[in-house]
């Protein structure tokens, strides 16, 4: 009993090591060589060596049992003895077992494709009707052990017989195409005979066929005519030979869905006729400030014969520069009796339509004599005729002089090649039917004005005035520039620049002869048919004497010799002073356009709060700006509005902007110096500060504006300030002097009153006789809307009378409101 148990334990091992040495076999059966079956064999005394078997019978458990069955791929099999749960197999069965287990297939070796038709062969002849036809086709199935469906032929085709491998095949017809039923793996020769419709008598004498697009593609057809030409548009190589009555025709097709075969009766050779050259002449004549350059379109029809060059003879006075066309070969010019010809060979016979382009060019006559253009004749030809469409690529007046030979047309009548194939508009037209023909064009050349290389689009000024008397100036000009090497700016004597920056970058600046700041400037880049533009920022310092308890302020723009488009400046000026009244060459704000003697809160900047609104990260939202912006600019509104310069969206946000780097520069200028190390060790550079300055961006914010300046405009502003305590003691003053003199004129006041009441005592006689009805008016609910109405009306035709409506409109408001407040009350009251 203990042995039978020992035994089974045994058996039992020995199918689990089984099971893992499959994975050992597969693994040997990827590593053989190229030449491998699908089999595994090793000798049972090896096996049973290597797995220490002695018994003749094997005990497997059921689930190991179905494990191993399922390695073999079979199903029907003798029906296992079963003892105790277990299976037990002979020494026999379990060998059996063993040779029918198949290798895991290798991961990875899946087909790219289920299957592929690599060759198709289609032999056919033609016959009165119809044409027969065998196709044979290669297919290779590449996936196992399953059925395929393999289209050969579109469904309009009228089968006969199909054959795989000589054997009748499946075949089922569906989205438009006969589909072939397969399912052995490896190569399949498919065989297919099938009709399609054709006729020897009637035309068109052409055969369609539509296919199936193969790699290898081959026609062999057998049409029983002789003496004809076949074209086949889809093949490489046409082979024809005739013999029997019919034309046997071999052609390589390339991979397509159809073959289209035409042919036709061969044409009797006859004796060649000489060519025949028509031609068209289209030139394009654009007058340069020294020549006339001349682009020359020939388009030849030519008849009957093919033809190897072409002759054209050139005027006198006319520089042949270049000849292009298809196949033209090299040309060249020759002398023959005094005549100069231009010889243009092509470097294979051409008949049909050829065009080639001449480029040349006549010099224009010199002591306002006219220039001449005849044109070049093109000689051989049966008819020429042509057009010529003159463009103007100068600043010269052109005028006729004559012409003779030539029609005038509007320029729009023009071929439509030649009127587009000029860049600048055409200014004249003309035809011609025939050689010769003559053309004077008298032009004159004119002085030539200089235009701005250069330009600025918008400035963006920033000025901070400090107490001690600094004056730190910001200046940040967006330039187009397509020439100009340098920006010349007339700073003042004592200016000392602190940084010059262009297109974001440090640039060194130098003085000229005339103390200017030489500014290098870039090249604009190419955008969108303009130059775009790039900043250029100058930022200098210059020191005055400091704020007096009351006195005037002026400060000046250097000028700049470019003109500017668009200026914005903004002084910010110190907080304890009042700034009574600026003067400005440029437009001020609304907000100090007069005295400011009583004018509310000025607008205060606050550079902690900008602070923050600039190092928020991500986008926000206008409304969001806006508040914070607020919150930075106290006081006043934070933009700006003028009366006669009109300020787009953008160049307020751009000031706004330059005004919040203003601090961020002299910030990071700071930072430069601090990282340079001490003064003494510091090299002055280009954007580099050159002392260590602390320097408050804070107080309030002025701005002016204007428009087209020159560099002979004067940019200067002036203010006259006092100190706070100053203004508020004179307000104080004026006040009590007010009451001081209503004090002393009290009795001529009380005489004055008395008179106002005898003069309107009939209005209150008059109040007192409509009482009832003007109380009635007042208390109705009516009253207040018909006022609103009249407000509105009258606001668009006298605005002091619709003022007057809308105090009216206050008082009855008011009025009502307290009415229905004592209406109220008195309910109560009166329910008690």
């Amino acid at each position: 009993m203990r042995q039978n148990k020992t035994k089974r334990i045994l058996t039992a091992f020995v199918g689990t090591t089984l099971l893992a040495c499959g994975g050992i076999f597969a693994e040997a059966y990827t590593q053989d060589n190229a030449n491998n079956k699908s089999q595994l064999t090793v000798p049972w005394d090896e096996f049973k060596k290597l797995l220490q078997l002695r018994e003749d019978e094997i005990v497997l458990s059921l689930e190991t049992y179905e494990k191993l069955l399922a390695q073999t791929g079979t199903s029907a099999t003798p029906q296992p003895t079963l003892q105790g749960g277990n299976v037990v197999l002979t020494r026999a069965e379990f060998k059996n077992l063993v040779d029918q287990m198949k290798p895991p297939t290798a991961a990875g070796t899946q087909p790219p494709f289920d299957y592929l038709i690599t060759k198709a062969v289609y032999s056919g002849r033609m016959q009165k009707n119809n044409t027969a036809f065998s196709g044979i086709f290669n297919v290779h199935v590449l996936k196992k052990e399953i059925y395929l469906k393999i289209p050969i032929l579109p469904q309009s085709i009228a089968l006969q017989d199909v054959k795989v491998d000589g054997e009748q095949a499946l075949v089922v017809s569906e989205n438009g195409y006969h589909h072939v039923i397969l399912s052995k793996p490896g190569e399949n020769v498919v065989t297919a005979a099938f009709s399609q419709k054709s006729s020897l008598e009637k035309g068109p004498q052409k055969l369609d066929l539509v296919i199936q697009q193969t790699p290898i593609t081959l026609l062999n057809l057998a049409i029983p005519l002789q003496d004809i030409d076949v074209e086949i548009p889809q093949a490489q190589q046409v082979l024809t030979s005739a013999g029997n009555g019919a034309t046997e025709v071999s052609a390589i097709i390339a991979p397509g869905q159809a073959i289209n075969v035409h042919w036709r009766k061969k044409a009797a050779v006859i004796e060649k006729l000489s060519p025949k050259l028509y031609s068209e002449v289209h030139h394009l004549v654009a007058i340069e400030d020294d020549a006339l350059k001349i682009n020359s379109d020939i388009l030849y029809n030519i008849l009957h014969s093919e033809v190897d060059q072409v002759r054209l003879a050139i005027p006198e006075g006319m520089n042949v520069l270049a000849v292009t066309g298809e196949a033209v070969g090299e040309w060249q010019e020759i002398d023959q009796n005094g005549q100069r010809l231009l010889l243009v060979p092509f470097t294979y016979g051409r008949k049909g339509g050829a065009t080639i382009n001449i480029a040349a060019e006549t010099a224009l006559s010199e002591n306002g004599a006219t220039t001449a253009f005849s044109g070049m004749q093109v000689l051989d030809t049966v008819r020429e005729n042509g057009y010529i469409g003159i463009a103007l690529n100068t600043s010269a007046e052109v005028n006729v002089a004559g012409s003779e030979g030539l029609e005038r047309v509007a320029a729009e009548k023009l071929p439509q090649q030649l009127y587009n194939k000029s860049a600048k508009p055409l200014i004249l037209g003309f035809k011609y039917l025939k050689h010769p023909y003559d053309l004077a064009l008298d032009v004159k050349k004119h002085e030539k004005i200089a235009v701005p290389m250069a330009t600025i689009v918008s400035a963006n000024v920033v000025t901070l005035f400090t107490e001690d008397g600094k004056v730190v100036h910001r200046l940040v000009y967006q330039v187009r520039n397509s020439a100009k090497q340098f920006l010349a700016m007339q700073l003042p004597e004592k200016a000392q620049v602190w940084s010059v920056f262009v297109g974001n970058e440090p640039v060194e600046s130098s003085l000229d002869a005339q103390g200017k700041l030489l500014v290098p400037l870039i090249r604009s880049r190419s955008g969108s048919n303009q130059l775009d533009t790039f900043p250029v920022e100058v930022l200098y310092c210059m020191a005055e004497k400091s704020f007096s308890p009351a006195s005037q302020r002026r400060s000046r723009l250097p000028a700049a010799d470019l003109l500017v488009s668009q200026l914005i400046w903004s002084v910010y000026l110190p907080n304890d002073y009042s700034y009574l009244y600026f003067t400005s060459s440029l437009e001020k704000e609304e907000m100090i356009r007069g005295i400011n003697f009583f004018s509310g809160a000025p607008r205060r900047y606050d550079e902690r709060a900008m602070k923050e609104f600039a190092d928020k990260d991500g986008k926000r939202d206008i409304a969001e700006s806006n508040e914070q912006l607020k919150k930075a600019y106290r006081g006043d509104e934070f933009r700006s509005q003028f009366r006669n310069q009109p300020m787009p969206e953008e160049q307020m946000s751009s000031q706004l902007d330059a005004e919040l780097q203003f601090g961020q520069r002299l910030e990071n200028l700071r930072q430069s110096q601090a990282q340079s190390g001490p003064p003494g060790m510091n090299k002055a550079g280009a954007g580099v500060l050159p002392i260590q300055i602390q320097v408050p961006t804070s107080g309030q914010v002025y701005r002016f504006a204007k428009t087209i300046i020159t560099d002979d405009d004067p940019l200067e502003i002036g203010v006259v300030y006092t100190r706070l305590w100053i203004v508020n003691l004179v307000k104080w003053l004026v006040f009590v002097s007010v009451l001081w003199i209503l004090y002393r004129q009290r009795e001529t006041l009380s005489r004055f009153w008395n008179r106002s009441k005898d003069k309107l005592a009939p209005l209150a006689g008059f109040y007192k006789r409509h009482a009832p009805a003007i109380r009635q008016a007042a208390q109705s609910l009516i009253t207040p809307f018909v006022l609103l109405g009249l407000f509105i009306v009258w606001w668009f035709i006298s605005r002091p009378l619709a003022l007057m409506i809308f105090f009216l409109l206050w008082v009855s408001v008011v009025y009502q409101f307290f009415h229905h407040r004592r209406r109220k009350v008195q309910v109560p009251e009166s329910e008690k």
